[in-house]
């Protein structure tokens, strides 16, 4: 490989070849790596200088003149010939209908041309290489259905088929090469990127399989032990990552991608560099990976376990992994990897997945969430300081995400103690991402420094908060102490300052009520762990600026996260949705000899955790609490279960699973040694306090998993379509998205909205008709449901 000594590249340099004045350039900067850096550090990378020689070269290169205005091509006197990557009208390059019908006569004249030796493909834009296929363009082809669709994926794997069997070719990709993207790299012969870039395929995601070929390259490329979890969980590896597992074949710094790309290119086409053989495995993988390939039995043993990881994460809800599962065994069983039957099976059942009700929800995901990106409203102020009150888990989680994206956090608490538990957080939180290595020291330390902690009993407090912009507020949901809060913040801070509540469920207009500058007042409701939760609900009141409201959506796009403005009523949009959701379960629960199988029926409709668990993680105090807030204003649509029940089980200490007694018992931690290794597997089971204490108000009887489900899921969605009906969320993509985003709804139904486009608003209405004949008014369904039944109307047009 070529970073494999700097000796490698002397040598190379030594040869001499005609055109080799670059290699001798490498060599020369590689002698001062190796004065300067460790042995181990000089065989990682080299960083070619950008001297007087390369600029002469630069100088000569020529421009040819069978480019586009979206693929520029550019002629370098080592015979190399570079391809800009730059479709114009887009923020990032897509495999869409320009490039497929662009940039194959291109390569093919580059194949034609005798002075062409090697191509280097290379992005134009900032935000990356190639970033996927243009999944807009998917609709119109699905409507003409599978072999429209298997067209398109048999099309691109023709031209990636062509691209790899001819000069060699060089990808040099910064940013990130994703889905199509990362096929594309992997058709080329050498990949080069930068330290800061990634490679992965997302397909998963989107319900889908890699159709450009990346089933039968990738496992080809890295073996089958590495390809599976690339492929089934859809995430992304870094370059030093890459590297490792020889999907990338050089790491080069930033700003040195073109330097690097051209000279290695120039080495490969004079033959002083070796391009890489694929699937040559080393020590024990390379037994393994003979052994998948060649015996049932291993094959067998391994793909069942992935299966079984599968079921366990998906609960079966989702096609593509067991597809992906089976399109790469039938291959590698029939040694059809990379020949023609393993590319149209590829092909086949990506055309299959792109037909189902789960891709389609999990595409609408996708373009919902790209949609959340954008803030809908005008006159955002620039925001550079952010004050957070209350260092607590909420607060210390949104000073890190504050942090993490540029901005200074400026966390205050009442006393040294309360903030040294917040900032030993964000520290703590930071060092398992260097351990991880998906940080590097040097940026935890550039990111701790953005953080400022202060106390009520530091004299200098004033002075940092009177410099902030918005100032957010995460203490107790307690009314009198955030009228206090609004007043000193109001006294100390610069009149233009935004004071923003972090409550879950006093209204803001309430909080407000005594407030100077009500205008200035507004919701940043964050869900816990802040960290982790990527929903932020923005708030306004009726008195709050829309210049507030747009800084709002903006501080929050700023800290990663997906902004939905709701309106300020009682819970909120995802809460008061949350509300029937708990008030269901607690009927239920006192209906069955096993509370517990409500969690995995729920876990089989495809929510992330059950009801139980749900209550026990974010405390059964707390949900109960929120049940309680919504009685006034929803009245019977909470009004199912047994208050009186409810407040025997908090009576009996069931607070949650943080206060050590719960609805349910958790194991406790591992046996550690031999002991570990053969003790018996502890299983979650009912609280025996909890059940205890529920005794005097059962009416246990034998409930299936699919009525738990139907009224679970019934009490949650008709509340989303009031919320709908009543204005609480602003349109139907924001509805989904927050409850997707915010309580782990099925993504593979697009959300509840598009979940009732699939069932049909009559069939649904009907169905919540007949729950209402058999348990009361609690699940009438909502007149907008009833409407839409009548008129036989969607939520979304397409």
């Amino acid at each position: 490989r070529p970073d494999a000594s700097t000796a490698m590249l002397r040598s190379a340099a030594r040869a001499a070849k005609p055109g080799a004045a670059v290699s001798r350039a490498l060599a020369t900067n590689a002698t001062r790596i190796s004065a300067t850096r460790s042995p181990a550090a000089a065989t990682r990378t080299f960083v070619p200088r950008r001297n007087k020689q390369w600029q002469s070269i630069r100088a000569m290169s020529t421009q040819m003149d069978i480019g586009t205005e979206n693929f520029k091509v550019v002629m370098h006197p080592n015979n190399v010939a570079v391809v800009t990557l730059d479709i114009q009208g887009s923020p990032v390059n897509v495999i869409g209908e320009t490039l497929t019908s662009e940039l194959p006569p291109i390569v093919a004249k580059l194949e034609a041309n005798p002075d062409v030796k090697a191509i280097v493909f290379i992005s134009g834009k900032k935000s990356g290489f190639i970033a996927g296929a243009d999944i807009a363009a998917f609709g119109p082809v699905a409507a003409e259905g599978k072999q429209a669709v298997k067209g398109i994926a048999s099309g691109l794997q023709a031209f990636l088929t062509q691209m790899e069997a001819g000069k060699p070719k060089i990808a040099a990709i910064s940013g990130s090469a994703l889905g199509g993207g990362a096929e594309f790299a992997l058709a080329c012969h050498f990949r080069i990127a930068t330290s800061p870039a990634s490679i992965g395929f997302p397909e998963v995601q989107l319900g889908l399989l890699p159709g450009g070929g990346g089933t039968n390259r990738l496992p080809n490329l890295v073996g089958v032990q590495n390809a599976l979890p690339m492929l089934l969980q859809g995430g992304n590896k870094k370059a030093s990552a890459a590297k490792k597992m020889g999907l990338i074949d050089h790491v080069c710094e930033e700003g040195q991608l073109d330097v690097c790309a051209i000279t290695m290119a120039g080495m490969i086409a004079n033959g002083e560099l070796k391009i890489p053989k694929r699937g040559e495995f080393k020590g024990m993988y390379k037994y393994i990976e003979k052994a998948i390939a060649d015996y049932d039995i291993a094959r067998n043993y391994v793909f069942g376990q992935a299966k079984t990881q599968v079921m366990k994460a998906s609960g079966g809800n989702y096609p593509a992994p067991l597809q992906i599962l089976e399109t790469l065994k039938k291959n590698i069983k029939t040694k059809s990897l990379g020949k023609p039957q393993g590319y149209d099976l590829e092909a086949d059942v990506f055309a299959d997945l792109a037909l189902t009700p789960e891709s389609e929800g999990l595409q609408a995901v996708f373009f919902g969430s790209t949609a959340l990106k954008k803030n809908p409203f005008k006159g955002a102020k620039k925001v550079e300081r952010v004050g957070v009150l209350g260092a607590g888990l909420m607060g210390a989680g949104i000073a890190e995400v504050s942090i993490n994206k540029g901005l200074v956090a400026v966390l205050k608490d009442l006393n040294p103690k309360g903030l040294a538990v917040g900032e030993t957080n964000i520290i703590n939180s930071m060092t398992k991402k260097v351990k991880k290595k998906k940080m590097t020291a040097h940026k935890k330390e550039e990111v701790l420094a953005r953080l400022v902690g202060v106390t009520d009993e530091d004299p200098f407090w004033q002075a940092h908060f009177g410099k902030v912009d918005l100032v957010i507020e995460a203490v107790f949901e307690n009314l009198d102490l955030k009228h206090r809060i609004v007043k000193q913040m109001e006294e100390v801070c610069k009149p233009d300052c935004i004071i923003a509540t972090n409550t879950s469920g006093i209204p803001v207009r309430k909080i407000a009520e005594f407030a100077q500058r009500p205008e200035n007042i507004v919701g940043m409701h964050y869900f816990s762990p802040v960290t982790a939760m990527p929903l932020v609900e923005i708030i306004p009141h009726a008195g709050t600026s829309e210049e507030v409201t747009a800084t709002a959506v903006a501080v929050a796009l700023k800290q990663g996260k997906f902004p939905v403005v709701v309106k300020d009523v009682a819970g909120f949009f995802v809460n008061r949705c949350l509300g029937p959701y708990i008030d269901e379960s607690m009927v239920l629960a006192f209906e069955m000899e096993d509370y517990l199988q409500m969690d995995s029926a729920m876990k089989k409709f495809g929510f992330p955790v059950g009801p139980i668990t749900l209550a026990d993680e974010v405390g059964v105090e707390v949900a109960f609490h929120l049940h309680a807030n919504l009685q006034e204003e929803l009245g019977v649509r909470v009004g199912g279960a047994n208050v009186a029940a409810m407040n025997a089980l908090l009576a009996a200490g069931i607070k949650g699973k943080r206060f050590g007694a719960g609805m349910a018992s958790y194991p406790g931690k591992p046996k550690g040694g031999i002991a570990g290794m053969f003790a018996a597997k502890e299983k979650i089971k009912m609280n025996p306090v909890c059940v205890e204490a529920m005794k005097p108000f059962m009416k246990p009887g034998k409930v299936t998993d699919e009525e738990i489900k139907d009224r679970i899921s019934a009490r949650f969605i008709n509340e989303a379509i009031y919320c709908l009906q009543d204005g609480v969320v602003r349109n139907a993509t924001d509805g989904d998205m927050a409850c997707i985003f915010g309580v782990g709804f099925p993504p593979f139904t697009g959300g509840p909205f598009r979940y009732l486009d699939r069932v049909g608003a009559a069939k649904y209405c009907d169905a919540l008709k007949k729950l209402e004949d058999k348990y009361g008014p609690r699940f009438t369904p909502a007149p907008l449901l009833v409407d839409m039944a009548r008129n036989n109307t969607k939520f979304y047009n397409k």
